[in-house]
């Protein structure tokens, strides 16, 4: 098993080497966010000082989809912690920022960012506000890959609709069809895709009870993060979704 992971983790490096990275400057809050199992109080440090950086040394477009990533993660981060009134405004200034992008000069990472921060939005709201709402994630999403047909992160995010919807809404196996579509297509993919992507699937299959094709994609995700706290919790049999529509935490290895 450890040669096993061992060789997965080289092959991994040679397919990040030629994989779409975020700024060096943006990177460590990306990691502190996906790999460290930082606090909520210190990604929200880090992405001001992130955020303080961006309106010093950028401009318009990439400023303001700049600063939603960064808003998306500190959200993220007070929503793992289960803070859901500071996430909530987070994602909404999130949203804004990526509006603004857009409506400034139509990109696909403005797209991206707004499909990242409506669906988790979708996760923190009324019924009535996703049923208005929800189906904008996939909209913007595909607005995206119009622009970019390599940006992976937009391909995830409709993908991610089929593994983490409640039933009926979901379709686990055309989840897992897509997320593997996405490893072997042409799209542009960062150490925080790769990471979505494998753990995506391996919550789908723990969905479908299939442990041992959980375990192996699980592994996958560990060699991208491996002290990353959702996947260690599902390793654990505790799967919490990290996608769209549904963010509450769910056992289902009992």
């Amino acid at each position: 098993m450890l040669k096993d992971i061992t060789v997965l983790a080289l092959c991994l490096n040679a397919a990040l080497a030629g994989a779409k990275e975020a700024p060096d400057w943006i990177t460590p809050l990306r990691d502190a966010f996906y790999g460290e199992n930082a606090d909520a109080a210190y990604i929200s440090r880090l992405g001001g000082e992130v955020e303080d950086r961006a309106k010093l040394e950028l401009s318009g477009t990439e400023l303001y989809n700049t600063l939603s990533y960064c808003e998306f993660l500190i959200a993220k981060a007070y929503m793992s912690e289960k803070k859901e009134d500071e996430a909530e405004r987070r994602f909404e200034q999130g949203f804004d920022y990526a509006d603004r992008s857009v409506k400034d000069n139509p990109t696909s990472d403005g797209y991206r960012m707004m499909a990242e921060n409506i669906a988790q939005l979708c996760t923190l709201r009324s019924t009535v506000w996703v049923m208005a709402n929800g189906l904008k994630v996939e909209r913007f999403a595909e607005r995206g890959l119009e622009y970019d047909k390599r940006n992976g992160a937009c391909a995830i995010l409709i993908a991610s609709r089929w593994v983490y919807a409640p039933a009926p809404f979901h379709n686990i196996r055309k989840g897992i069809d897509e997320m593997k579509k996405i490893l072997s297509g042409s799209y542009d993919l960062g150490r925080d895709d790769y990471f979505n992507v494998y753990y995506a699937i391996a919550y789908a299959y723990n969905r479908n009870k299939q442990p041992s094709e959980m375990e192996s994609w699980l592994e996958k995700a560990l060699a991208v993060y491996p002290v990353n706290k959702d996947a260690l919790n599902l390793k654990q049999g505790v799967a919490r979704a990290v996608g769209f529509a549904d963010s509450s935490d769910t056992h289902y290895n009992d």
